[in-house]
């Protein structure tokens, strides 16, 4: 079957898939293959614990060229460079509402919330023993899990890849745009507002943690607009400022 070269273009040149620690051969060359498959280019590995030889070679097949130009980094921050949204992907998602760090969304909901201004994303896989670690999940915007069988949840990281991969490519060739929005601009100064009043009210540090933790989740999780942006800023900022004149009043000395 051929695949749409429009939706192949579309897609490389936004999205960036990242290898954190691959251990298997096998597996760098099958998630080579798959990102042919569906029309994905760029592959960076940080910190590969095998060397990328015959077996990846021949696993990836007519993706080869995404093996050769590969690139390998030392660090997540050297991979993440350029990179403006992140997306994780777990097999442990969390069952409780209090753990904000795990709190997940399936391929397709992924999919159904990209859409086309903004700048390129990644898509970060990680160790085929232990995933990603919680520190490298803290810095993904959105955080995506594959729902699977209660007797056996955990996916092979190239069969979780593809699933994923597969679920960007229809969406992008069914005619629909990739965007991501709001801008990275606009949500840091909302989180910033947000994180100011969440100060005010002199909760304890952890409480204010995942509370600022639990509005970027809400924002990154969002299809919120650069309008939508814009009003509830408007808000906060007045909120805040009335907040900062009545706090004014209160500890100036009234004059008699």
């Amino acid at each position: 079957m051929r695949g749409h070269p429009k939706s192949e273009t579309r897609l490389g040149s936004r999205f960036r898939v990242i290898l954190v620690q691959p251990e298997r051969e096998g597996n760098i060359g099958s998630i080579a293959r798959a990102m042919k498959n569906f029309g994905l280019t760029d592959l960076f590995m940080v910190s590969p614990r095998t060397p990328i030889g015959h077996e990846a070679y021949r696993y990836a097949t007519h993706g080869k060229e995404i093996l050769e130009n590969a690139k390998i980094v030392k660090t997540l921050a050297g991979a993440l460079k350029g990179v403006k949204h992140v997306v994780g992907t777990t097999a442990i998602a969390s069952t409780s509402t209090r753990n904000l760090l795990r709190t997940a969304i399936d391929p397709e909901q992924l999919a159904s919330r990209l859409t086309e201004t903004g700048g390129s994303a990644a898509l970060l896989f990680g160790r085929e023993s232990s995933g990603l670690t919680n520190t490298e999940l803290q810095q993904c915007d959105l955080i995506v899990t594959i729902p699977a069988s209660e007797d056996y949840g955990t996916l092979n990281i190239a069969t979780a890849a593809s699933i994923v991969f597969y679920e960007l490519f229809k969406v992008s060739s069914s005619g629909r745009s990739f965007r991501l929005e709001p801008s990275e601009q606009s949500v840091e100064r909302l989180a910033s507002i947000f994180s100011e009043l969440a100060g005010v009210g002199d909760l304890p540090a952890h409480r204010k943690r995942l509370a600022d933790r639990a509005f970027r989740n809400v924002l990154a999780k969002s299809l919120i607009s650069r309008r939508e942006v814009s009003l509830i800023m408007g808000v906060l900022r007045r909120v805040r400022d009335k907040t900062r004149s009545e706090g004014k009043e209160r500890t100036t000395p009234k004059q008699y």
